[in-house]
């Protein structure tokens, strides 16, 4: 590779991908200093960058490879976390999978397939496991705090002990090992942890709660620990923190509106092959996922437009405070199919379609590709991969995809247990 490639390096935090000769995704990973991590593969000798010795010998033949080098900005480094975890699963780069990372941030997962699933940390986890994450700082507070609110099984070995243990007699565990709980109401009080993972703020009030609460009483080492585990998750909580601001600005120039975006309704749809149609509304209000007004629907149209319109006609059914803006994972055909169901029900929203880019028809799904673009009402828009408008517009969508999918897997699993 041409050592020109790396002259203009930025100095900021990113996502950087490196591509070979035939425009394959070889590799992609993240960086608090882009221009450092990238220079750190390389030594540069007469005009190339040729592999740098100090490393091992996968990555020296993972770098000889390189032909090209690109890089994504973003605001944050956790920004970066979300976007190289988003990225890698998307392409599965052939060295991401040979060259596993062991820093890679944990999650906090559990097996739904379990009788008394069980919170634990993992840093690469299965498919089957229900995930929080990743968590760049803060996820042993985050596990240790929800175990200390809940009393759900504290580690894989309490259940599989056949006596109630130290947990049980503390009250932190409600010994399951000896089927003191049946599995239903174990089942509720894991929806309670549940309910703590996907909403950090509200976790962090709880922490802070214990904590006043026990220097009221002057157990100062106590509420030492509690403190300490509510500063890491308040500082996790500020790299989650989403440029909100410069987001709904730059929304509100993209669709040329008189006042910034501030509530997002996002439309997803998910089936297997024709079959289990199932569709998802998420919403995003003033900064934050307003999980309680989320919505999913039980398809039954037989193609992906009419089960977008079904969905989309149900929702205005119960429309009574309309949004800034819907949000449809689709392109062309479903922004106008949207635009025909808020117009017959007398609504007026603005209305953007994203879906991946297309060449001759067809997907592009080449790796080399910018792989989404943005549809609105009359135009088109190739933005920037690293334009904040454009991974903010994706973090919508990865959201509904998400909820829409879990849904789907939930009925499509059921269906089978009961065959």
């Amino acid at each position: 590779m041409q050592s020109s490639q790396l002259e203009h390096l930025p100095e900021s935090c990113g996502v950087y991908l490196y591509w070979d000769a035939t425009e394959k995704l070889l590799y992609i990973g993240k960086a608090k200093n882009l221009k450092k991590r990238i220079l750190s593969y390389f030594t540069l000798q007469a005009g190339r960058a040729v592999p740098n010795p100090r490393n091992n010998a996968r990555v020296r033949d993972m770098v000889s490879k390189i032909a090209r080098v690109e890089w994504r900005l973003t605001p944050s480094e956790h920004e970066a976390l979300l976007l190289e975890d988003r990225l890698i699963k998307q392409y599965q780069p052939r060295y991401n999978i040979l060259l596993k990372d062991s820093k890679t941030y944990p999650y906090v997962c559990f097996d739904p397939t379990l009788p008394y699933p069980v919170l634990h940390l993992q840093r690469h986890p299965r498919k089957h496991l229900r995930c929080f994450g990743p968590f760049s700082l803060g996820a042993k507070e985050i596990l240790e705090s929800v175990l200390d609110f809940i009393p759900l099984v504290q580690s894989p070995s309490c259940v599989r002990g056949k006596h109630a243990c130290v947990f049980y007699e503390i009250k932190r565990c409600l010994a399951p090992c000896e089927g003191k709980i049946s599995p239903q109401d174990y089942a509720l009080l894991l929806q309670e942890g549940v309910a703590l993972l996907e909403n950090l703020p509200a976790l962090s009030v709880r922490l802070q709660a214990r904590m006043r609460a026990l220097a009221s009483q002057e157990r100062f080492e106590e509420a030492a620990i509690w403190r300490d585990r509510w500063s890491k998750i308040q500082n996790l909580l500020e790299r989650l923190a989403y440029p909100l601001e410069e987001c709904a600005r730059a929304l509100q120039i993209l669709l040329g509106l008189k006042t910034p975006v501030t509530r997002v309704e996002v439309f997803d749809v998910s089936h297997h092959a024709k079959s289990h149609c199932v569709g998802g509304m998420v919403v995003f209000s003033e900064g934050k996922w307003e999980k309680r007004a989320y919505r999913r629907y039980v398809l039954q149209g037989k193609d992906e437009y009419s089960q977008m319109r079904e969905l989309l006609e149900r929702r205005v059914q119960r429309l009574q405070h309309p949004p800034d803006l819907w949000l449809i994972d689709g392109g062309r055909a479903q922004v106008r199919i949207a635009l025909q169901v808020l117009q017959s029900a007398g609504h007026s929203v603005e209305v953007l379609g994203i879906a991946k880019a297309k060449f001759k028809g067809r997907t592009r799904r080449s790796l080399g590709d910018v792989p989404d673009v943005i549809y609105t009402r009359d135009r088109v828009l190739h933005l920037k991969a690293n334009d904040p408008c454009l991974q903010f517009l994706q973090r919508l969508r990865d959201e509904a995809h998400r909820y829409a999918i879990t849904f789907h897997r939930t009925k499509f699993l059921s269906q089978i247990n009961a065959q």
